[in-house]
């Protein structure tokens, strides 16, 4: 039997680890809680998104309470606990993941002279793992590492898009109306950002933070769930069509070299 859990995949048919049905569903419900960012999310749209019935849904997540690695508010949503936030805490730094990509983002900032920017989502974010400055006399710095930036917004933020499906891009646009709507987002444009980043293979964007600014990203995934992407960050005056091209044909050959599905 196999269960789709929001694009997270659980197996009991053999293909994966016997015994672990239980641990899979309760690391896809974790995911989901994820995905929420600081909204959080009831017991009723977990138990829809996920497939599962609404007893086992509940066991598990008083499970993952009792252990801290999820909380439950006094309005009854499920946030991240302190102990999957520990967790991530105690990663080295600077991260095995991040230690993959920095070569290759240093050569992009060298080869484009500009700032390049790794950002990696985060539920309904994308947050800046790494930034790599080039040699450009106007330096671009638009993004600080550490900080999120909402789904649709910013160069990364849109090119993540090209791998969602529109029902989750629309799911998102719900739990996040507010901040979207200050930002004059609405669905069908963010849906429209989608389908041109699947056309181009990247994202481009115009003064998504700052007028005469102008970005460049290509979207991968790691593994099975996790998606980020790595964008340029340049003045529009330098940022004609062929320019465009050659930019992006210097992202995209350096995510292959890293082996990553883009």
């Amino acid at each position: 039997m196999t269960t789709a859990l929001m694009g997270i995949r659980t197996t009991d048919d053999g293909s994966g680890v016997r015994g672990t049905q239980s641990l899979r569903r309760a690391l896809a419900l974790l995911r989901l809680v994820a995905r929420r960012g600081d909204g959080g999310v009831r017991l009723t749209q977990l138990v829809k998104e996920s497939g599962l019935d609404r007893s086992t849904t509940y066991r598990l997540m008083s499970c993952l309470v009792e252990e801290q690695f999820i909380d439950r508010d006094d309005d009854q949503r499920y946030h991240l606990g302190p102990e999957a936030v520990l967790l991530g805490s105690l990663l080295p730094s600077p991260t095995p993941l991040i230690t993959r990509f920095i070569p290759a983002m240093k050569r992009i900032a060298r080869i484009a002279g500009d700032t390049t920017f790794l950002m990696i989502r985060q539920g309904d974010f994308v947050q800046c793992a790494h930034r790599e400055v080039g040699s450009s006399l106007v330096k671009v710095l638009t993004t600080n590492i550490g900080q999120r930036r909402l789904l649709g917004t910013g160069t990364c933020g849109v090119a993540v898009l090209g791998f969602m499906t529109a029902a989750e891009i629309t799911l998102t646009h719900q739990r996040n109306a507010a901040e979207y709507a200050e930002r004059h987002i609405g669905l069908d444009r963010l849906l429209a950002m989608g389908t041109a980043v699947r056309e181009r293979d990247c994202a481009i964007t115009f003064e998504a933070f700052e007028v005469g600014v102008a970005g460049i990203g290509v979207a991968f995934k790691l593994g099975e769930h996790a998606m980020g992407a790595i964008s340029i960050a340049t003045l529009t005056l330098r940022f004609g069509p062929e320019r465009q091209h050659a930019l992006q044909k210097l992202l995209t050959s350096e995510l292959q070299q890293l082996d990553l599905h883009t």
